[in-house]
């Protein structure tokens, strides 16, 4: 906007322009940050954060994993880790096309793929190709919601993101499905099972830490809503996210 001054000189008006920055975790997502015991979260959106990022397009930096040597061919596919010589295999890569590679045990090689969640728990990427132009990112910007799928992690960064949940002692709340007990040689295993209200598909498999007495059985039979669980987030259990050490809250 301009308009003219006493003494005949322009004045501009310069609005500046504000570019909003989309939050890490949006509205409606769970923040491990945010998440404590104390206060229950849902069955169904622990499992969606859990397995937010399967099926994402991710470039991640690390070194390849050599048996011994200072060198490796690459053909179908390629471990990461962390430094160069390090045993500890962070992700798996399966490349579309046999490469036929020859690369340094001290360089470092960034990969694209897709994520594969697999039942072991580590990280897979399939569909892989190498690439050469991909710029590094720090940690601190990315999560499953906000990340463009071309900018490169460093493996270590990517693994600890991916993992975030592992390790976490929450409380969920869910439709109780089932008690399911399992004779063992160290013992009988009690596992209850929790779904979404919703789509009344299986979300939470909690381990518990003691057996379940016929009464409080009973009283989940007759009062399947919100079941609160507490315990520790142990990994993928049966396609759902396995809870060990659990307890019952409010049954």
């Amino acid at each position: 906007m301009e308009d003219q001054s006493a003494d005949g000189i322009e004045n501009v008006e310069i609005v500046e322009e504000i570019q909003e920055i989309a939050p890490l975790y949006p509205e409606g997502t769970l923040n491990p940050a945010l998440v404590t015991a104390e206060v229950p979260v849902s069955g169904a959106d622990l499992f969606s954060a859990f397995y937010a990022w399967d099926g994402q397009t991710v470039v991640i930096q690390g070194y390849p994993f050599v048996h011994y040597g200072d060198s490796i061919t690459i053909e179908d596919d390629l471990e990461l880790v962390t430094i160069a010589g390090e045993r500890d295999k962070l992700v798996k890569v399966t490349f579309t096309d046999p490469l036929n590679l020859r690369i340094a045990a001290n360089e470092p090689i960034t990969v694209s793929g897709t994520i594969d969640y697999s039942w072991t728990g580590r990280i897979e990427l399939v569909e892989g190709v190498i690439v050469t132009d991909a710029v590094l990112i720090s940690a601190e910007e990315v999560s499953p919601y906000f990340y463009n799928g071309i900018s490169a992690i460093e493996v270590q960064d990517f693994f600890d993101i991916f993992n975030v949940w592992i390790g976490m002692e929450v409380t969920v709340e869910g439709y109780y499905s089932s008690t399911t007990t399992s004779s063992l040689a160290s013992g009988d295993v009690v596992r209850i099972d929790l779904t979404d209200p919703e789509t009344n598909s299986k979300c939470i498999a909690c381990e518990m830490e003691t057996a379940v007495s016929d009464e409080t059985s009973a009283t989940m039979i007759s009062n399947r809503d919100n079941t609160q669980i507490r315990g520790v987030i142990e990994g993928e259990s049966f396609n759902i996210v396995g809870l060990v050490n659990c307890e019952l809250v409010n049954r």
